[in-house]
């Protein structure tokens, strides 16, 4: 009943490994089950490779013995809605899903196996099969983030007697680092996909046939497997309903509004309700989250905007989201689309002289038109070849392909494609002849080049995140324990505290009482918080501190990096992982997205505290534009030189500039901090998320977000000594144009408060809370303050 990690042993001639076969279970010859997750494919999958060498030395041995029928191979896929919730429920999730389930099937079938497919909790439906079949073993991925890692380790406890989990990896990366410049200073070997094997194991007799636990319903559209899209989206928004606190309900189906969601957070609409503004019960709310949930990912509502993808406002959002292409569906039904998708992608079919579109077999025009198209869309000067996380990241999350083969496509074709010298001498009728020779010339090539790189530096960062997190989770730091998270199918990290259930108040029950989320400022991440989580929680509050996309050692891909996805990554946070009501504190540009936070989801948020907040301050009438006003950046090629120069220029100082803002207490800017910092700034994708500063749209202003927009018990803590602006004018500026905001000036601090002096802010926030956020009408003060100053109320803004 336990877990255990295959063994790997190098493969002849080849730079990879592959998993020894598990040992049988003590005097057991029934089959193995090859548990599928996010693995849906049969090509580079050690976990075929090492159940099948099983399942040959077990029919060899039962011959020997005379023993009866071989054991043989199971493949199972068990459909746990709440787990799969966040993959179903955005627009064409459960299609994706439903069509990868369904091609898998069919190569099964191709190689003498077929898919078994259970519905249900993990831990209930996987020790119920393996009891059925005399199950001697379980074969299944090894999981990096919290959830589904735990989830597994459930299974394991609950399987019968003798019966393990046997793990399985398939890293890219021969070896690891944490730091990436050092890693690849050595030069790791990268390890090439294991081919699919050329006939399976077969099922043993009485092996079960259509899904057990489905609800009743029509199966159209369920590609022979016995259930449906519409089936897997009801069960799942069944099971995330379910799981959100009671007074969360009306937030979350508030965010599903005429149009499936709110407006996105950059724009000044807001996304989500207030909790007060809601008079439906929790039956009622619980029923129209469901009805939203399953109604806005069928009909495609769940997205606010033209782009198609999920947007602020939204109950869940997965796997791509605001900037995944339309195609990401499609893409992701198989691995025959999506190898051709990734054939298509490589060989830029976006250029006219590129031509053959008989890869994409029947239709094959009109989809490599489509594929062009998302191409162009999503490579914009912001984010330069953005678009193979738009275009494939469903897919990797889904395991329809492994990075391994990816990296091996995206190489043979830079094989094929070598960099060609630049002509001798000045002529220029010879270098436009090399620039722009079509079929295959310099321009092509380069353009070829480009293409199959970053799909290379893409699933190879991932894979160096992968295996960093695999080494850190569950780690126990600072008093809290590290945990990991996919957001949109891009993975990062969490400090999380329980409450001491012993610190609540007597008049206050556990279940009433808000989360803390801590959000750091630009360059952190969630340990900045190292002071503040463990302290919080003995205070009887549960405390959350998560390292915002491409800070820190979350993953930092190609994306359009700014308030507006910060803002949607923690509110999806709230939904997602804390599922109860949050007061949210933040530093620096976390104290702004906080702010957005609250004013675009007021029923997330329970109360505001900024620690040294950035965002410009507007006095007298404002009114945000309707439209957020378009940046207007130097050329490209500008940006990337100023943003090259400033990079290296920071990097060079880190501990440096650490110590400037950190006026009182220098000490705290420490080595380990400067370090840190240091480390991610090397990571592969940091440079981009910096280059993203200059494309920013113009911010809405922070007192606008406060008073107007959010109107809630709001605390200011001002560190006077802050060197990056004018500290006791801002700190008066609030005062006077916040005036639901409570300003308390910390005279012996400068920017980062919650780490200069943790112990003053800690308990400044601590006392906020009891006094102003739990005590009775605390959330009205806001709206009374605004109106009293002949300000525009919350209700009014919206």
């Amino acid at each position: 009943m336990g877990q255990t990690l295959i063994p790997r042993a190098a493969l002849a001639g080849a730079a990879t490994t592959q998993p020894s076969p598990p040992s049988p279970a003590p005097g057991g010859g029934g089959p193995l089950l090859l548990w599928y997750k996010r693995d849906l494919r049969l090509d580079d999958h050690p976990g075929w490779h090492a159940a099948a060498a099983a399942a040959a030395a077990a029919a060899a041995a039962a011959a020997d013995a005379a023993a009866g029928a071989p054991r043989g191979v199971v493949p199972v896929f068990c459909f746990d809605p709440a787990r799969y919730a966040h993959l179903v429920l955005p627009r064409g999730g459960a299609e994706a899903l439903c069509r990868a389930l369904a091609s898998l099937d069919r190569s099964l079938r191709q190689h003498g196996s077929r898919l078994v497919v259970r519905v249900g909790a993990w831990e209930e439906q996987l020790p119920l099969l393996a009891a059925e079949l005399g199950a001697a073993g379980v074969v299944a991925e090894q999981e990096v983030e919290a959830d589904w890692r735990q989830g597994v380790e459930r299974v394991a406890a609950a399987l019968p007697g003798g019966v393990a989990v046997h793990h399985w990896r398939a890293p890219l990366l021969a070896s690891h680092d944490d730091d990436y410049r050092t890693l690849k200073a050595r030069q790791p070997a990268i390890n090439p996909p294991l081919p699919a094997l050329p006939e399976l194991p077969p099922l043993p007799a009485g092996a079960p046939d259509a899904p057990q636990g489905c609800h009743a319903g029509g199966a159209g559209g369920d590609g022979g497997l016995g259930i449906s899209s519409a089936q897997l989206r009801r069960l799942a928004a069944d099971a995330y309903a379910a799981s959100l606190s009671p007074s969360l309900l009306p937030a979350a189906a508030a965010g599903y509004g005429s149009n499936g969601a709110g407006n996105g957070a950059g724009n000044g609409a807001s996304g989500g309700s207030s909790a007060s503004s809601i008079s439906f019960s929790e039956e009622e709310e619980g029923g129209r989250l469901i009805d939203r949930l399953v109604s806005g990912a069928a009909d495609g509502g769940d997205g606010g905007g033209d782009d198609g993808g999920w947007q602020a406002g939204g109950a869940v959002a997965a796997v791509g989201g605001a900037w995944e292409a339309e195609v990401s569906g499609e893409i992701a039904a198989g691995e025959g689309p999506v190898l051709r998708a990734l054939g298509g992608y490589l060989r830029s079919l976006e250029t006219a002289a590129e031509g053959g579109f008989g890869g994409f077999g029947s239709g094959g025009e009109a989809a490599a038109a489509a594929l062009a198209q998302a191409i162009s869309a999503h490579d914009q000067p912001a984010t330069p070849d953005g678009c193979f996380p738009a275009l494939f990241g469903r897919a990797l999350s889904l395991g329809v392909v492994s990075k391994r083969r990816v990296y091996a496509e995206a190489a043979a074709l830079l094989a094929q494609q070598p960099e060609q010298a630049w002509p001798a001498g000045f002529g220029l009728l010879r270098q436009l002849g090399w620039l722009l020779t079509s079929g295959g010339g310099a321009s092509v090539r380069l353009h070829r080049q480009k293409k199959a790189a970053a799909a290379a530096a893409a699933v190879e960062a991932r894979d160096f995140h992968e295996q960093m997190a695999a080494a850190r989770e569950g780690r126990r730091v600072h008093g809290a324990t590290l945990h990991h998270w996919r957001w949109r199918g891009l993975l990062t990290d969490y400090l999380a505290a329980p409450a001491a259930a012993a610190a609540a108040a007597p008049a206050v029950g556990a279940a009433e009482r808000p989360a803390i989320l801590l959000c750091h400022g630009f360059g952190a991440f969630s340990e900045h918080y190292r002071d503040n989580v463990a302290a919080l929680a003995a205070a009887g509050y549960d405390v959350y501190a998560p390292t915002l996309p491409g800070y820190g050692r979350a993953e930092k891909p190609v994306l359009p990096y700014g308030q507006g996805l910060w803002t949607d990554f923690l509110a999806d946070f709230v939904l997602q992982v804390v599922l109860r009501p949050v007061v949210v504190a933040g530093n620096s540009i976390g104290g702004f997205i906080s702010a957005s936070l609250a004013a675009d989801h007021p029923g997330l948020v329970r109360g505001l505290v900024l620690l040294n907040s950035a965002g410009r301050i507007v006095e007298g009438p404002y009114q945000p534009p309707v439209e957020p006003a378009k940046s207007r950046p130097p050329p490209a090629f500008v940006v990337d030189g100023v943003a090259r120069a400033l990079f290296a220029y920071l990097e060079g100082g880190v501990e440096a500039q650490l110590r400037r803002v950190y006026p009182a207490r220098p000490d705290r800017a420490d080595a380990w901090l400067g370090g840190e910092i240091a480390r991610a700034a090397r990571d592969p994708g940091a440079l981009g998320v910096f280059r993203s500063v200059f494309y920013l749209p113009t911010p809405r202003a922070l007192n606008y977000l406060v008073t107007s927009k959010f109107g809630g018990p709001t605390l200011v803590l001002q560190g006077l000594k802050d060197p990056l602006n004018n500290a006791p004018a801002r700190a008066a500026e609030l005062a006077r144009c916040c005036p639901n905001a409570q300003v308390i000036e910390l005279k012996d601090a400068g920017h980062c408060v919650h780490d200069e002096v943790p112990e003053v802010v800690n308990r400044e926030i601590l006392a906020f809370i009891e006094q102003r956020v739990l005590a009775p009408g605390g959330l009205g003060d806001g709206a009374a303050a605004a109106a009293a100053a002949g300000l525009p109320t919350p209700a009014a803004a919206k």
